[in-house]
C-alpha cells in the first residue's frame, strides 16, 4: 500500500489567486507537514510567491485544501 495522497488540482486556484501552480503545490505540501497558515501567510506576501495583501493570501489559504 502507499500513502501517497491523490492529486490536487491547484490550477483553478492558481488563476482565481494568480499565484504560480508551483508556489501552491508547494503551500499545500508545507500546510500538509504542519505549517501553520502565519508561516504560509507569510511567504504568500513575498513578490517571488505572489506578493498578496495579507486580506488576498488569507482567502487563498481558506480555499486551499489541507489534506
Amino acid at each position: 500500500m502507499h500513502d501517497t495522497p491523490d492529486p490536487v488540482d491547484l490550477s483553478a486556484l492558481a488563476a482565481t489567486y494568480g499565484v504560480p501552480e508551483a508556489v501552491l503545490e508547494d503551500l499545500y505540501a508545507r500546510r500538509r507537514a504542519g505549517a501553520r497558515d502565519a508561516e504560509l501567510m507569510h511567504l504568500l506576501a513575498q513578490p517571488d510567491r505572489g506578493g498578496l495583501a495579507p486580506e488576498r493570501a488569507r482567502a487563498l489559504l481558506t480555499e486551499l485544501p489541507s489534506q
